[in-house]
């Protein structure tokens, strides 16, 4: 009798061990992305970014909540080594200028233009370094004005998880299929090597693609888009994806990118990075 209960005791004893195990392991395979919250509110002429001081490396839900009197955005921009933020603002004139990149700056995603009083969140996957949050649209940022993350840990394999629809960039282009309607999680790669951004606008009427890259080129007229409808991510390094939050309605929309090579150049829509994509 004592012979069968110890039987049954270690039978129950590993049933419960492999239970455990099990729910280890699930947990491990389901980890939750760091939710990271940053604000951006007015300081004297301009407006100022503040978040948390550090952050680990893998996924992170990244939110910018803007407190201020106009429209702006969070573009982080990662540094490798010991720089001052005084030469990454230096920098970024550089390359919203088409000018070269400094080898060690790199555009690590973000958050792209949100309207005044509302907030946008992003999900992307974050690597060792310091990482910058500016933003971009307005006045030439100070020091002050920029908040500075510091992410530690090992380089991260970790994966997105798939949105509603994709879009990837490569060099010179978008690889597209048909997007959802609503407001609808995108999945954007860069697939290339260079740095890229997307930007969504609905057509106007019958105008094309071919028509919108005619009109930046020409610098003759607005291009045939509708502003109020356009919305954007923030810059990636190639090979670096997020997943973003977009209202997209019924129709089609011109994708564009204005970023330069990092060696320098013209926005890559003047080298033809303008395609489109159907909204059903």
């Amino acid at each position: 009798m004592k012979r069968r209960t110890s039987r049954v005791s270690r039978a129950i004893l590993g049933g419960i061990a492999a239970a455990l195990a099990a729910v280890a392991l699930a947990a491990c395979g389901d980890e939750e992305a760091q939710e990271l919250t940053f604000t951006l509110t007015e300081q004297g002429k301009g407006t100022k970014v503040d978040g948390p001081s550090s952050a680990e490396t893998g996924l992170a839900e990244i939110t910018l909540e803007n407190e201020s009197d106009s429209e702006g955005d969070m573009q982080l921009i990662r540094v490798e080594g010991d720089h001052s933020t005084e030469e990454v603002i230096e920098g970024l004139e550089k390359a919203m200028k088409g000018q070269a990149f400094p080898e060690w700056f790199f555009g690590g995603g973000g958050v792209g233009i949100v309207p005044a009083g509302e907030s946008a969140t992003v999900t992307q996957v974050l690597q060792p370094g310091a990482y910058y949050g500016i933003n971009t649209e307005g006045r030439k940022p100070t020091a002050s004005a920029i908040a500075v993350v510091d992410v530690t840990g090992e380089e991260s394999d970790e994966e997105l998880e798939e949105g509603d629809g994709t879009v990837t960039a490569i060099e010179y282009g978008f690889e597209a299929e048909e997007l959802p309607s609503g407001q609808v999680e995108i999945e954007f790669e860069n697939g290339g090597a260079q740095p890229h951004h997307l930007i969504a606008a609905p057509l106007k009427g019958d105008a094309t693609a071919a028509d919108v890259e005619q009109a930046i080129k020409s610098e003759k007229g607005q291009p045939p888009i509708d502003e109020k409808g356009t919305q954007n991510t923030a810059v990636l390094e190639g090979g670096e994806g997020q997943v973003v939050t977009m209202d997209l309605e019924p129709g089609r929309y011109a994708l564009l990118c204005f970023i330069s090579d990092r060696q320098g150049g013209p926005p890559h829509a003047l080298k033809g990075m303008v395609d489109e994509v159907e909204v059903k």
